[in-house]
């Protein structure tokens, strides 16, 4: 799988990530946009920049936000142990494509190689949100996932936090 590098520019220090518990899953709630898009949307609300470590955008191309060892922006409480992968769409009122599901699939997949323990959760999962919309096909996703760690014997996790 190729991730595409963007050099975003961040206002500030990125903190590193000392710990990997979840793998949180958001879309955009925007129909068209680029990661480009994203981080500019982010420095409006005073952060340093894009919050997500990735973005996938409905063809399929995964492009890399913040470094996969930093802090994300994504989700509040849960940030200094997760990593953020942001889609491109409104899931609230639209379908994703197979190529876009496919390649967060296989991202999820080099991810949980990488952190065989963490658990692939919504964003909703953890914060009162819809996020990442009603029509996410989180199942499919997570079920591509799960049949690529049977082939290699390592466990899915899906696991939410029993106070949320």
């Amino acid at each position: 799988m190729q991730i595409i590098e963007t050099s975003l520019q961040f206002r500030g220090n990125l903190a590193k990530r000392n710990t990997t518990a979840y793998i949180v899953l958001h879309h955009a709630a925007a129909s068209n946009c680029t990661i480009q898009d994203i981080h500019r949307w982010h420095l409006r609300r005073g952060w340093i920049g894009c919050g997500y470590h990735f973005f996938c955008d409905k063809e399929g191309r995964v492009y890399r936000g913040r470094p996969l060892d930093t802090v994300g922006a994504h989700v509040f409480n849960h940030n200094f142990h997760s990593v953020g992968i942001c889609a491109e769409g409104n899931y609230e009122h639209e379908q994703m494509s197979n190529k876009q599901k496919h390649a967060i699939a296989a991202l999820l997949i080099k991810l949980k190689e990488i952190y065989p323990q963490t658990k692939i959760v919504g964003h909703r999962d953890l914060s009162p949100t819809n996020c990442p919309g009603r029509n996410y096909p989180m199942e499919e996703i997570l079920a591509i996932v799960a049949e690529s760690e049977k082939e290699v014997g390592t466990t899915l996790f899906r696991d939410v936090p029993e106070d949320h």
